[in-house]
């Protein structure tokens, strides 16, 4: 009974260490999606988009790429680029054109994988919608 609880607890821990609607496999968690896409904001085209996560590998594997993070129907984001390494990774890049709703594919070698929905929506402008703003784009350096 003492195992079948501690499973259970175990198990419900495990659930809510990512936001609901996004699965990893491996040793790759996401903690955070900015806009807040899990939740429902849309992004456009030339969006900047933030995970939050414990690691996202090197910047040279996302330059190579070796990691890579896939829009529907199969395109590459642009710009990737992690702007912080730990506690907590963060890494940012740009919705490419062309891209449309569905799973967000992200690919970490040697660490994992997840699978984020997205809601991709045309150039009509988006209205104000607190915790939906796109992050500011990294610094680029001089």
């Amino acid at each position: 009974m003492r195992k079948t609880a501690l499973l259970l607890l175990l198990g419900l821990l495990a659930a809510c260490s990512a936001p609901q609607g996004i699965k990893t496999s491996g040793n790759l968690q996401i903690q955070s999606v900015a806009p807040d896409v899990v939740a429902g904001c849309k992004v456009r085209a030339g969006d900047w988009m933030a995970l939050k996560g414990n690691t996202f590998g090197s910047q040279a594997d996302w330059d190579a790429g070796t990691n890579y993070a896939l829009f529907p129907p199969g395109l590459r984001e642009e710009n990737p680029e992690i702007t912080q390494a730990q506690d907590p990774a963060t890494l940012m890049f740009q919705v490419p054109q062309g891209a449309e709703s569905g799973l967000l594919r992200i690919h970490v070698e040697g660490v994992g994988d997840a699978e984020i929905p997205v809601v991709v929506e045309g150039l009509t402008p988006q209205m104000a919608v607190p915790g939906c703003e796109a992050p500011t784009p990294p610094q680029v350096p001089e």
